[in-house]
């Protein structure tokens, strides 16, 4: 039996009619010359389909089967002239819909999906060369972009969020708030006898504080604190000496050798030695057998105002004792029958005030500073007028649950009550540092000592050879001026 045989093609009719087909589909604008060359902004695969509008039946599609199974190599766009030599540079699924490749995208479409987001209608270029060129540019401003997002530095975008998020609301952020939870503020019971410090007017306080500086700067006010913190020491030191070498027999009379009261008080441990001795000598005389005979005729000099510059002090815990210790000490004198002028005031400094007051007393550290009831009347009465105008009565603390135990405890019948009783004074430990080696600090504090005291004596000697100078200088110009007077008189 003869094998059957293979259909033939007539290629000549067959071309004719794929040309012929191909200029039915062509539109009536012949400006272009070829479909593929042609100027429209419109893609490849769109000239693919518009190529193939109508689908090919019979010959048509025996010839794209044949062109599609062919062995020569693809041709490129550029070198393709016109008509179906084009179909050699594109993989379409018409031409090959046995083939699983998919058609690769054009740049031009890969944009138009990135700004699908963006932009909903998007023009098309005027050529295809412009706008391969601008989608080029696009994705190079796109990638530049992308990295240098990405080589900022973490810092620097930390940062960045930080200054936003605190910029944005000055309301206090509660930390490691779990998830599903949030801040809220439950009722919790406080003591009604804890003793706070007074809140103080930011104005007032400077204004009380700038008072203050102008009082010591007062040229009696500045002898003062050189006897009270310059000298006092020295004194002590030398009346004891003196009173090693005097008669025992012998009795000072003249007031001069003795102290006179302090007037200004500096330090912290110096001021809270104060006001409980002070508390002391008040209950002491509280506790007297004799109540109707009682005289307060001489009070010793007492803190009157306290200053403290509690924003400056590096460890809150040295001051903290300090409202409680006033409030006391008020407490005490209101149970007294004649309170002497309101108490004791305790009036908190604004912040950085503490050099301020350390330069106006010439000393290196001031946090709390008090004025006794020795000091000049003049100058306290104006210190407390200023006081009372700006802030009042809040300075004075008390507490009356204070005053009443202690009323009670004064005014009780009972023959057997137990007189009150005060405590010793706590201390404190303060976590600090010193040095090393304290010995070998301590020797280079003595020779800076030393230095400094040599270079002063060396300033004062050339002071006063250069006071020599001058005088000799001057008689001797003295001299030559009366000579020439003698000459002149003898002419």
């Amino acid at each position: 039996m003869a094998p059957p045989k293979k259909a033939t093609v007539d290629k000549s009719t067959t071309i004719r009619a794929a040309s012929r087909n191909k200029q039915r589909s062509q539109p009536s604008n012949r400006s272009t010359d070829s479909p593929f060359g042609s100027s429209s902004g419109a893609s490849l695969a769109s000239s693919l389909s518009s190529l193939f509008s109508p689908q090919p039946h019979g010959k048509d599609a025996a010839l794209a089967s044949l062109l599609a199974s062919s062995s020569k190599p693809p041709v490129k766009l550029a070198q393709a002239s016109s008509g179906l030599a084009a179909f050699g540079s594109f993989t379409s699924s018409q031409s090959q819909p046995s083939s699983s490749v998919s058609v690769p995208k054009s740049l031009d479409e890969r944009q138009k999906e990135k700004r699908k987001d963006v932009s909903t209608k998007t023009e098309p270029a005027n050529s295809g060369t412009a706008s391969t060129s601008k989608a080029v540019e696009q994705e190079t401003a796109a990638s530049s972009s992308k990295q240098t997002v990405a080589d900022t530095p973490k810092d620097g975008l930390q940062k960045q969020t930080k200054k936003q998020a605190a910029s944005s609301s000055t309301a206090p952020v509660v930390p490691n708030v779990p998830a599903g939870r949030k801040p809220v503020f439950r009722p919790v019971l406080a003591s009604s006898t804890a003793v706070s410090w007074p809140e103080m007017p930011v104005a007032g306080s400077k204004t009380v504080l700038h008072t203050l500086l102008e009082l010591l700067a007062e040229p009696d006010v500045q002898a003062t604190l050189h006897r009270d913190l310059g000298r006092r020491s020295r004194l002590r030191s030398s009346q004891r000496k003196n009173a090693d070498e005097m008669d025992i027999d012998q009795v000072p009379t003249s007031s001069s050798t003795q102290l006179a009261p302090p007037q200004v008080l500096a330090g912290i441990n110096s001021i809270t030695r104060a006001i409980e001795a002070d508390i002391a000598s008040d209950l002491a005389q509280l506790h007297t057998k004799d109540d109707k005979q009682k005289t307060r005729e001489a009070f010793p000099p007492s803190a009157k105002i306290v200053f403290v510059c509690r924003h400056d002090v590096p460890q809150p815990m040295l001051v903290v004792h300090l409202p409680m210790l006033v409030c006391a000490r008020n407490a005490v004198l209101h149970a007294c029958a004649s309170p002497p002028d309101g108490g004791v005031l305790l009036f908190a400094l604004p912040a950085s005030s503490e050099a301020l007051l350390a330069k106006a007393l010439n000393v290196r550290h001031a946090s709390v500073v008090a004025l006794t009831t020795a000091f000049s009347p003049t100058h306290l009465a104006h210190m407390l007028a200023a006081i009372q105008r700006e802030t009042g009565s809040t300075c004075q603390l008390r507490a009356h649950w204070l005053e009443t135990a202690i009323r009670s405890a004064t005014l009780s019948s009972d023959a057997g009550a137990r007189p009150l009783m005060q405590h010793p004074t706590s201390i404190k430990l303060l976590r600090t540092t010193q040095p090393v080696d304290l010995n070998a600090s301590k020797a280079a504090k003595r020779s800076k000592r030393k230095e400094r005291s040599a270079s002063w004596k060396k300033r004062k000697m050339h002071a006063l050879q250069s006071v020599k100078d001058a005088k000799a200088q001057l008689r001797a110009v003295r001299k030559r001026n009366a000579k020439k007077a003698v000459t002149q008189t003898a002419v």
